[in-house]
């Protein structure tokens, strides 16, 4: 009987309305249903008998370890270096494993309490070289991306899509994808909206503030060329993606960065920063378009115009693209994670954790 406790970084709820459907959600938690048992402990949820195949328990931070002993767990996992971090490693039981998983680049999000995790799991090299310097045991740091399910990201042909084109009527559709915040750089692609023609038209799809963004697009005199849409379901931004005429996002910073090999499975023309993590599987002129300068408006508009009406370009990108995410294939990551999680329970039956801090 294997035992897993989760603690997400946030509700489960808040995944749902981000367009995560129940299905993938389940399997992300709980990969290859390798765990007999889930348990959800966290102190944003209330008691649930079973949420997404895991038995949900409302849990202080300073009743984890009656938790993990009375329900007999062997792996806690939390997701993201910060609370959820600190909720686990601050509150260790001798023996039980805490695995935590780091998703985002950015420094001010890895709290110190990392250096207590026993295995931490990254999603790229960039995040990698940002644990480690504060986790000194760079054995126990393992690379696992993220994963995206070909089966529903896959490419829609235009009548499937002619819907889009009556709601957002510009001959060159310009999608961003991502929550409204710095790291993802809307600003930059407004002012580069204002340098480009009427042809051109943005939807922003994503969680947050808008309205720092509207005023901007405002004051630039483009507000009537860009819209915003808070969530969309999986299944349905797999239509949007393929409606683009490109999906830009041009990150500051990522830690990964899901949306772009979402984007690349459903054969849109990805368009984004020339950064670490995002060119080591965007090759520049092969299955997308790197920007250096991403926080130069005009150097941003001239790479979304030579994407979007280069047609030899877009023919070669658009070709490429689907097959070089298969790496990334949802049941391919599941089992490396499943891999990871043996692992670890081989460690741990030799004492790995017993008296290892």
């Amino acid at each position: 009987m294997r035992r897993l406790a989760v603690i997400p970084s946030d509700k489960i709820e808040d995944y749902l309305k981000q367009g995560y459907s129940p299905e993938w959600l389940e399997g992300y938690y709980n990969p290859g249903r390798f765990f007999d048992e889930v348990y959800l402990l966290s102190n944003l949820e209330q008691d649930q008998a079973d949420l997404l195949g895991m038995k949900v328990i409302y849990t202080k931070p300073e009743d984890l370890i009656k938790r993990i002993n009375g329900l007999k767990i062997d792996i806690v996992r939390a997701y993201g270096g910060n609370w959820a971090c600190r909720y686990a490693c601050e509150h260790k039981v001798p023996g039980v494993p805490v695995v935590v998983s780091v998703h985002d680049s950015s420094p001010p999000r890895l709290y110190d309490s990392i250096k207590d995790a026993d295995i931490v799991l990254c999603m790229s090299k960039v995040v990698k070289d940002l644990v480690a310097t504060k986790f000194n045991h760079l054995d126990r740091i393992w690379i696992l991306p993220n994963r995206v399910d070909l089966k529903v990201m896959h490419p829609y042909s235009k009548d499937q899509t002619e819907d889009l084109d009556k709601q957002f009527p510009f001959r060159y559709r310009i999608l961003h994808v991502g929550r409204l915040s710095h790291e993802k750089n809307l600003d930059t692609l407004i002012k580069a909206l204002a340098l480009l023609g009427d042809d051109y038209g943005v939807l922003a799809v994503g969680h947050g503030d808008s309205s720092a963004y509207k005023k901007l697009a405002q004051d630039l005199n483009v507000q009537g060329r860009i819209s915003f849409i808070d969530a969309v379901s999986n299944q349905d931004l797999a239509r949007y993606y393929s409606w683009s005429s490109c999906m830009c996002t041009p990150s500051r910073w990522e830690g990964f960065g899901m949306v772009f090999i979402e984007a690349l499975a459903c054969a849109a023309l990805v368009i984004t920063s020339d950064i670490a993590p995002l060119n080591e599987y965007i090759i520049h002129g092969e299955n997308g378009l790197l920007v250096k300068d991403f926080e130069s408006p005009e150097a941003l508009a001239q790479m979304i115009q030579k994407g979007c009406t280069d047609e030899n370009l877009r023919a070669k990108i658009q070709g490429n693209a689907r097959r070089s995410v298969s790496a990334f294939e949802k049941e391919t990551i599941e089992q490396q994670e499943v891999g990871f999680y043996k692992k670890v329970l081989e460690m741990q039956a030799q004492g790995e954790y017993v008296s290892r801090h």
